[in-house]
């Protein structure tokens, strides 16, 4: 291991298909630069030995074990922690137990309830989509970042897609959203004038987290969406369970729609 963990969260929450939903945050001072490449490990103990269960997940901060069947024992409690491995070094994250905060019976509530709204948006024809969590912690930009201010100097950066981080996105993480009938309102373009800017809002299972500024992007018709609020719905003892999502539709001209062709040169 190399210094102190950055690694400022690791939470386990149900996963609605069965197993786990693991996921994670580093903190915003840590800087070492891209790619990031995480894997979950499970250990019989605290001290382990540890095993890598999960492929490596390049500048992603959850995944879902859609199996699980390894993470149940009778006679252990099994641990889990994350491990970061950078061009600087390799770092982990402090182990935790399988149920996270929640007692087995609550955890069941919740990962029923997550099932249950899964099933919903399938059967009512839920869209597929992907999230990808807007960065807040990272390296920062080196082609657009003033030196002096600390500010983003150009919004439609071909690295950083005017986050001011590198990644400027982690993800994709796929949902299942149940879409609600859009509105509409116009808004004023200095560049374009006057444009029609649909907003939508959308229910979605709780994990992971949607936050303002994320930008999920419907897999189908290739459409992006910035997410302009997001809240809790139903929660059991604090783990969420259901949240609801209002997001704009971005104009073409949105630097997300080139998500994933981001320039990585320095």
């Amino acid at each position: 291991m190399n210094g102190k963990s950055p690694f400022s969260a690791f939470r386990i929450s149900p996963n609605y298909l069965g197993g786990f939903l693991y996921s994670w945050e580093i903190d915003g001072g840590f800087n070492d630069p891209a790619p990031w490449v995480f894997c979950v490990q499970l250990g019989d103990t605290a001290d382990g030995p540890w095993k890598t269960i999960s492929p490596d997940l390049v500048n992603v901060i959850a995944w879902r074990d859609r199996g699980g069947k390894h993470l149940y024992g009778k006679t252990n409690v099994l641990h889990f922690r994350v491990a970061l491995r950078t061009a600087n070094g390799t770092y982990f994250s402090h182990p935790i137990q399988p149920y996270g905060d929640l007692p087995r019976r609550e955890y069941l509530l919740a990962r029923e309830i997550m099932r249950r709204e899964a099933l919903r948006a399938r059967v009512l024809a839920g869209t597929e989509c992907d999230l990808y969590i807007r960065s807040t912690f990272g390296p920062k930009c080196t082609f657009c970042i003033d030196p002096v201010t600390g500010d983003v100097r150009d919004s439609h950066c071909r690295k950083c897609l005017g986050t001011g981080r590198y990644p400027a996105y982690f993800g994709p993480h796929r949902m299942m959203l149940s879409f609600s009938v859009d509105s509409s309102h116009h808004k004023a373009n200095s560049n374009d004038g006057t444009h029609e800017t649909r907003m939508f809002e959308a229910l979605a299972i709780g994990n992971p987290v949607i936050k303002q500024g994320d930008v999920i992007v419907d897999r189908m018709r290739d459409k992006r969406y910035v997410v302009g609020e997001a809240s809790i719905v139903s929660e059991v003892r604090r783990v969420p369970c259901l949240q609801r999502v209002g997001f704009d539709e971005a104009p073409l001209s949105d630097p997300i729609y080139r998500l994933g062709q981001e320039d990585s040169d320095d």
